[in-house]
């Protein structure tokens, strides 16, 4: 979930430049016991096969820490290049709080801002509404400011979250990460404009998969899932609460995934005169196989969910259909543009 303006006002950089630090000298000290596996591992007197084992063997380790060399060194710049982003968010945070206390602004701790002064006595309605105008549009600069601030600081979160080494925190490899550019884009939208991407999101992927528009449903954030996709409906159910989290946009892809799923499975064997198109052919050519569409039929007939009686997270989370729209949904978010979500939003309207 991104972060809330009182969390963001107590972030500092020195901590990332540190870490940076830390990592420079994890990889100074790698490099060196890279180079001494490569040039002595091997002693010079074996011969034979035994030589052939051992070079291979090496040649094995020193990939392997080349791989570890590399991921570290994507990590340590990530800290650098975040922590000159905080810096210059601390600037702004120091600004636009200095500035709601000289105007007598305050700012709640989800970046809300009130008007904190007593109004004064007015000789007529002309100069309250003035007066009223003036605070508002105040007010409205200093909001202005605080969504500038939230979205750098997305960036800053995700300039670290594609950093990270595959391998070492599982939800960003299973399901994906918005560039930074697309996190900071996406928190300097509104809720209405969030909701258009996503409809019209929703509405390509149908036209694409062959299916009918889809039912959309707006959960409350109280809702205890992501997302949902119900075939027997032809509903795709999201929780509005994730709107400001462009995260959401990975479970818009992973259930209309679902929805091409089942109409893959459907289409799979289905007849069809001679002279016909096979309906399957369109799925073939998006590179999903007849073993896979039956793969998922046989999956929707014993699907496990969660709310089942002995029903694991990890029987839900290893379906094949599960996997296949977690892929899905990561690819989207993984390859996703501000210049495709400025297009999207275009032709909503």
């Amino acid at each position: 979930m991104p972060v809330t303006y009182s969390e963001v006002a107590q972030w500092k950089a020195a901590p990332l430049g540190a870490a940076g630090d830390g990592l420079k000298t994890d990889v100074q000290v790698l490099e060196r016991s890279r180079d001494v596996v490569e040039a002595q591992a091997v002693p010079d007197s074996w011969t034979g096969i035994a030589r052939i084992v051992a070079e291979a063997r090496r040649d094995g380790l020193v990939a392997s820490m080349t791989t570890h060399l590399e991921g570290k060194t994507r990590l340590q710049r990530a800290m650098y290049d975040a922590e000159s982003q905080v810096t210059a968010i601390e600037s702004l945070v120091q600004d636009v709080q200095g500035q709601a206390a000289a105007q007598e602004l305050t700012i709640g701790s989800d970046g809300t801002v009130t008007d904190a002064r007593t109004p004064p006595t007015f000789d007529n309605r002309y100069e309250a509404d003035e007066y009223r105008r003036s605070r508002t549009a105040q007010a409205q600069a200093i909001a202005d400011d605080i969504t500038t601030i939230l979205g750098k600081a997305a960036a800053a979160d995700m300039t670290i979250a594609n950093a990270i080494p595959s391998g070492t925190v599982q939800d960003i490899d299973e399901y994906g990460t918005a560039s930074p550019e697309v996190a900071e884009h996406w928190a300097g939208l509104t809720d209405a404009e969030r909701r258009a991407i996503i409809e019209q999101q929703i509405q390509e992927m149908a036209e694409e998969y062959g299916i009918d528009m889809p039912t959309i449903e707006w959960q409350p954030e109280s809702w205890e899932s992501n997302g949902s996709w119900n075939e027997s409906s032809g509903t795709v159910s999201l929780n509005e609460g994730l709107l400001d989290d462009p995260r959401l946009l990975h479970t818009v892809a992973h259930e209309m995934r679902h929805a091409r799923q089942h109409e893959a499975a459907e289409d799979e064997g289905a007849f069809h005169w001679p002279w016909e198109t096979d309906p399957f052919a369109e799925h073939e050519e998006d590179g999903i196989t007849e073993e896979q569409a039956r793969e998922w039929e046989e999956n929707f007939n014993d699907y496990q969910s969660t709310g089942e009686p002995g029903v694991t997270f990890e029987d839900y989370f290893e379906q094949p259909v599960e996997e296949d729209a977690r892929d899905g949904g990561r690819e989207y978010l993984d390859g996703l543009t501000t210049a495709e979500l400025e297009r999207l939003l275009e032709e909503s309207r």
